[in-house]
């Protein structure tokens, strides 16, 4: 009897339900900074299971996170489709953040001087994980329709002129981070085959600029050109979006001109000078 009854006993302690695994802090934050990596890469609104997949996560881990980051303002969910967006208090500390940092007003007399000289809209973007992010732009007062990049816009890495001048000056791994898998197009003339999107990215290398012919939305073309900063550091691109009117494809050699010679400049207040030689040699 006695026996019958410790046994008893172990198969009620085999049954008990174990605590599930405690995440840390550290992972936890880990997490949640790849949900909204993913929802910004993506630019649209995405479900829990599309989040889970992408991330290689359970759903009920993904879940967990974003109705914390929910009531944290950092995401929105939309009532009727249920799908999770990247929420304004996301915007407001990149706002914050751009502030706070010295390349925003270093270059802010660059692109008023790009706008002025060349009658375009002219952005400054920084990398971040080895995309293109809008930091700002001064919009172009010169014309009757303006177009222009609204601050915090990414766009496409492998499909823009932005995008792959940030790509080319990247580190390879994160090169190969960003280009795995399928690469999708975004309008027509789209870049992307493997080996000829590495053929560009060697060719912006070496001269120091790069352009896209409508490949983000048909009828607009960007030109852009890379700022370093001491070390040879890619610290960010200067660029003007436009008209294909406006902005040729192939691009026309005084604007690469004028914005290779401000990019120039603010390398210089950067301490880089890595244009030195592409200057010198023109």
């Amino acid at each position: 009897m006695r026996a019958k009854t410790l046994k008893n006993r172990s198969l009620v302690k085999d049954a008990a339900p174990r605590p599930a695994k405690r995440i840390n802090s550290v992972e936890a934050v880990q997490v949640a900074l790849r949900i909204l990596n993913t929802l910004a890469s993506g630019r649209r609104p995405m479900g829990v299971t599309e989040l889970a997949d992408a991330l290689q996560e359970t759903k009920p881990r993904i879940h967990r996170h974003l109705s914390t980051m929910r009531e944290m303002g950092v995401i929105e969910q939309d009532r009727r489709s249920e799908l999770y967006r990247l929420g304004w208090r996301v915007f407001q500390l990149g706002e914050a953040a751009g502030d706070q940092f010295d390349l925003r007003e270093l270059a802010e007399p660059y692109l008023l001087e790009i706008r002025d000289q060349l009658k375009e809209t002219a952005v400054l973007m920084v990398p971040v994980d080895g995309r293109a992010v809008a930091l700002a732009a001064v919009e172009n007062v010169y014309a009757r329709i303006c177009i222009t990049v609204k601050p915090g816009n990414r766009p496409p890495a492998h499909c823009s002129a932005f995008g792959r001048v940030v790509l080319a000056f990247s580190d390879p791994r994160i090169q190969a981070e960003v280009l795995k898998g399928k690469l999708a197009p975004e309008n027509e003339n789209p870049l992307i085959d493997q080996k000829a999107l590495q053929e560009r990215l060697q060719t912006i290398r070496d001269r120091f600029f790069e352009y896209a012919d409508g490949e983000v939305l048909f009828g607009i073309n960007t030109l852009a050109v890379p700022v370093f900063r001491e070390g040879g550091e890619l610290a960010g691109a200067l660029g003007i979006v436009g008209s294909v009117q406006k902005i040729p494809a192939p691009p026309d050699a005084h604007q690469i001109a004028v914005l290779q010679d401000c990019a120039h400049r603010l390398s210089m207040l950067l301490r880089s000078d890595k244009y030195s030689s592409v200057i010198d040699t023109e």
